[in-house]
């Protein structure tokens, strides 16, 4: 069945916030992205938002156990960490901002080759999702994604109503909604929207749960540095019905 969201997400910039370049890009970061991202890159002409696409499609001649999407990587520390560690699993990273990309893709650069469990997106997550089919991702990761303070922003958020109803969609049953944040307010919003969205369960069964990451997670700098004061790091762990 088609998302009833399709028809309010315009291809492919019109939920897109933000600058996608802060500070100039050094050298051996404009280098990665002229010679990794044409190679790991989904095209803009590969997404037409009709949920047409399945998650192995992005990988052509390859087979998975498993596939995951992570919204908003950042400098893809944590992605990076996942793809070696899971190298069975097809990963599927998006992050709008070329800084972010440029940091992620040179790590890529690092290995020995260029992993064949890797897709990448340089835009609008929304789009991407949009040409999912359904029941076709493992997991979803949303890791400390932007706040948007004010609350004239907060239709701006990563996980709102109208998302969630996109994530439902293209999880498989038994999928995980894995989501983290340091600001107190933000932690509340994603938790009362996922728990009472028909198609999420919260795993959660007391306050331990969500202040404690499981003993496999990929701790990031941005977690340990808390960053503007943040005293603690809340983990959510939704399941798809």
């Amino acid at each position: 069945m088609k998302s009833p969201m399709r028809e309010h997400i315009k291809h492919p910039d019109a939920n897109f916030y933000g600058r996608r370049v802060g500070r100039p890009l050094n050298q051996s970061r404009q280098e990665v992205l002229d010679t990794l991202l044409p190679k790991l890159g989904v095209r803009v002409s590969e997404l037409k938002c009709d949920e047409s696409i399945t998650a192995a499609d992005l990988f052509p001649g390859k087979s998975f156990k498993q596939h995951w999407l992570e919204i908003g990587f950042g400098t893809g520390e944590h992605l990076f960490a996942l793809l070696q560690r899971h190298t069975d699993f097809g990963w599927i990273g998006v992050e709008p901002f070329m800084n972010g990309m440029g940091a992620f893709l040179k790590d890529v650069s690092t290995l020995e080759s260029v992993p064949q469990n890797l897709r990448v997106y340089m835009d609008d997550a929304v789009v991407l999702a949009q040409s999912l089919s359904i029941d076709t991702l493992d997991g979803i990761y949303i890791l400390n994604p932007d706040p948007w303070h004010k609350a004239r922003h907060h239709k701006r958020r990563i996980v709102r109503p109208e998302t969630l109803d996109i994530y439902a969609r293209i999880l498989k049953p038994g999928g995980q909604l894995v989501m983290s944040t340091d600001v107190p307010y933000l932690a509340e919003w994603m938790v009362t929207h996922a728990a009472n969205h028909p198609a999420f369960h919260w795993s959660a069964k007391s306050a331990a749960d969500w202040l404690t990451p499981p003993g496999d997670w990929v701790h990031t700098a941005y977690e340990t540095k808390r960053a503007k004061g943040a005293d603690k790091m809340v983990y959510l762990f939704f399941e798809r019905k």
